[in-house]
């Protein structure tokens, strides 16, 4: 092969090769976003979660020193309503969680 075309392969080469650089550091650069957006995500639902929790103690407190209930139903006031949307942030970070992992994320990058 001429030293032209050596070149020309060289040079065909080194832009293929530069192109799936490129390429893997795009998907790589989507896939932390994707992670970073996820993560975010579950600390706002677990903000969210724990917010309702101490509405929920509220609710308790309220019922046993301040109405002297003996017991308190899950029927009483927003008890049910809120641990309804407290089962359902648990079943949505599970999910999010889950898919954090799915993309390479560890458990330890979630806390």
């Amino acid at each position: 092969m001429a030293f032209p075309d050596e070149l020309r392969d060289m040079v065909n080469k080194g832009m293929t090769t530069s192109h799936d650089i490129v390429s893997k550091a795009t998907a790589q650069a989507q896939t932390w976003g994707e992670m970073g957006l996820l993560k975010v995500e579950v600390m706002q639902y677990r903000a969210q979660a724990e917010k309702l929790t101490a509405m929920l103690g509220a609710e308790a407190y309220a019922a046993f020193a301040e109405r002297h209930e003996t017991s308190l139903s899950a029927d009483a006031g927003r008890v049910r309503e809120l641990v309804e949307r407290i089962t359902e942030l648990g079943r949505i970070v599970d999910e999010k969680e889950a898919a954090f992992r799915k993309l390479g994320g560890k458990e330890s990058d979630l806390n």
